[in-house]
């Protein structure tokens, strides 16, 4: 895990005191080393966390001849290529996997990204050839943003330090009144791009070149399911545990996270640590499941709370720490684990996020999957299903799942932002501007896995990985997210739907696969939190005066991107108890913060 940025412009020599500026920016990224690297037309600066061979052979950028490369992330399966890579006469000096990526880029060019397992945004310069090879990782865990500008590109960890043109009113919209966030290229910063993930890049004097390296794809279930998914799921975290420093485990007491907790253990690692946070309040509270798994591991237990007085003490630096807007006060959660995990003494980060994503875990997947069923025409088996999910979520959770998949998005979002409120806290700065796209091409022939397959591409995932990039990197440390190895994704979307949702329970074959380590309590769960936060509770205290004062302000009246009377009167009448506000309010607090520190200077 580290930082990276740089310059590489045709027209003129780069700016080395731009890089300069930049790594100060990142420079919580990477406290382990900083390096520069500058010719006639490029300047490449980076930033290293270091994690594999703690040695200075591992500083950044790392030259092979006329090749530099900057590295953020892992390639968790370097060791087995290292070892195919010195077969075909292939040396190497240092431990790290940075050389590897190097070597294999000698060996196999553009393509050497298909060999690896990892997370990674990288880039080589080629000083001869003088075109740069960029690539992101096929889940897009790590991020990599960029502004082209004809003969100038330029690149960055994250975005904020390229800024220069505003915002764009179209994302900004789209978080207000739908809560949309990271949904495709385009950022909250005007003329800044996120590449896509599973996509590489090139830049030389002819242009600029994206493409695809990798697509989930129909394949043939596996004979045994259960045994399958067992046995990918453990060697992905036997993998991830790979490192010369301290590994903890974020533990929020979730199937999830759980199964981490539980592989952890099951590989023999020693001292577990594991942080967890929680709230003294029934509905938020999961420490019961945390210790049940910390009683089967052993491990050692480290807590973290907080009120909403804290909360509104550190908002300037978890906003800042996120650098674009985000959807909840639950992704405060997320950076006081990570505070908590870097006081413990831990590097890096064991993490549950893509579970949901890739094996139908929210409650919403649970109408998809019975959508299929009547498609298909298996009455009998769509009736004990909806009986068993509405004996655990509700009449109501059951008639809301039936329907969704019948509701064309378009309709289902126009009411949804009604219902919530949202619609009505559009300011008049935005318009009609938008981001959004509907649908995502996806060539599975059920609802289900294409519903799985949006979430995982466009709708949730994108978000979450910024969310736990940003909030690691701010503490200096490195996530890992094992349940997104891609041969466990590739290996989950080719299994029929009654493997992820059976008898009304979500994420079954992993309930399945991972019965005998799993504690009862935990794999018989049936409610789902996952560091959520009381938020309505914090907006009838500190948070909802810092949310008065910010309404109320003039600043965010003349901004315009929220209507400021139709936030006032709505946290006005949640104060009072007369409704229950969502999130609209926090998205209307939480953009009026991001637009100070990034966009007013």
């Amino acid at each position: 895990m580290c930082g990276l940025c740089g310059i590489v412009d045709f027209d003129r020599r780069p700016a080395r005191e731009a890089v300069d500026g930049w790594l100060d920016d990142l420079a919580h990224r990477g406290p382990n080393g900083r390096g520069v690297f500058s010719d006639e037309n490029a300047c490449l600066g980076h930033l290293r966390l270091a994690i594999l061979d703690l040695s200075d052979a591992g500083l950044q950028p790392m030259q092979d001849r006329e090749l530099q490369l900057l590295h953020n992330g892992e390639i968790y399966n370097y060791l087995e290529l290292r070892d195919e890579l010195r077969a075909k006469g292939h040396r190497f000096s240092t431990g790290t996997d940075s050389e590897v990526i190097l070597a294999a880029y000698r060996e196999w060019g553009k393509r050497c990204v298909e060999r690896f397992n990892g997370m990674w945004a990288f880039v080589i310069w080629d000083a001869e050839q003088r075109t740069l090879f960029c690539s992101r990782d096929r889940l897009g865990i790590k991020p990599f943003y960029y502004r082209h500008d004809g003969s100038r590109f330029a690149f960055a960890s994250e975005p904020w330090p390229l800024r220069a043109a505003g915002a764009n009113l179209g994302a900004v919209r789209d978080y207000v009144e739908q809560g949309y966030l990271d949904q495709g290229e385009e950022t909250f910063f005007a003329g800044i791009l996120r590449l896509p993930p599973a996509h590489s890049l090139a830049f030389g004097p002819r242009g600029l070149r994206l493409w695809r390296y990798w697509d989930i794809e129909p394949a043939d279930s596996p004979p045994v399911p259960v045994e399958a998914v067992r046995e990918t799921f453990l060697d992905s975290v036997r993998l991830q545990l790979r490192s010369d420093v301290p590994v903890g485990t974020c533990l929020s007491g979730g199937i999830d996270s759980s199964s981490i907790a539980v592989a952890v253990a099951y590989h023999g690692h020693e001292h577990q640590r594991t942080v967890t946070a929680y709230f003294d309040d029934p509905g938020f509270d999961e420490r019961p499941f945390a210790r049940a798994v910390i009683e089967r591991t052993g491990a050692e237990a480290h807590w973290v709370t907080f009120d909403a007085d804290d909360l509104v003490a550190d908002l300037p630096k978890i906003v800042e720490a996120q650098g674009e807007p985000f959807g909840s006060t639950s992704i405060c959660a997320g950076w006081y684990v990570m505070r908590a995990a870097r006081s413990a003494g831990l590097t890096v980060m064991l993490d549950g996020q893509g579970g949901d994503e890739i094996l139908g875990g929210y409650r919403a997947s649970f109408g998809y999957r019975l959508s299929d069923l009547l498609r298909e025409g298996r009455l009998s088996e769509a009736s004990r299903e909806l009986r068993a999910f509405a004996s655990t979520h509700g009449p109501r959770w059951a008639a809301v799942a039936l329907a969704t998949p019948h509701v064309p998005e378009r309709v289902r979002l126009a009411a949804r932002s009604r219902l919530r409120g949202s619609a009505t806290l559009v300011g008049p700065a935005l318009g009609d501007a938008s981001t959004a796209s509907h649908g995502n091409g996806s060539l599975f022939p059920d609802r289900l896995r294409r519903q799985l397959q949006l979430l995982l591409t466009r709708r949730g995932l994108p978000e979450l990985l910024r969310y736990e990039d940003r909030n690691s990197m701010a503490h200096s440390l490195e996530a890992r997210v094992p349940l997104l190895d891609h041969r466990l994704v590739q290996l989950a979307f080719s299994l029929p739907g009654g493997e992820l949702i059976r008898g009304g329970e979500t994420k079954s074959v992993l309930r399945r696969a991972l019965s005998d380590l799993l504690p009862p309590t935990v794999a018989g769960r049936r409610d789902k939190l996952g560091f959520v936060t009381p938020e309505a509770r914090f907006l009838h205290g500190a948070l909802g005066d810092l949310a008065a004062d910010v309404f109320a302000s003039q600043p965010f009246r003349e901004r315009g991107f929220v209507d400021a009377r139709a936030a006032t009167h709505r946290l006005r009448r949640h104060r009072s108890g007369d409704l229950r506000a969502g999130m609209e309010l926090w998205r209307a607090l939480n953009l009026e913060l991001w637009a100070q520190r990034f966009l007013d200077g």
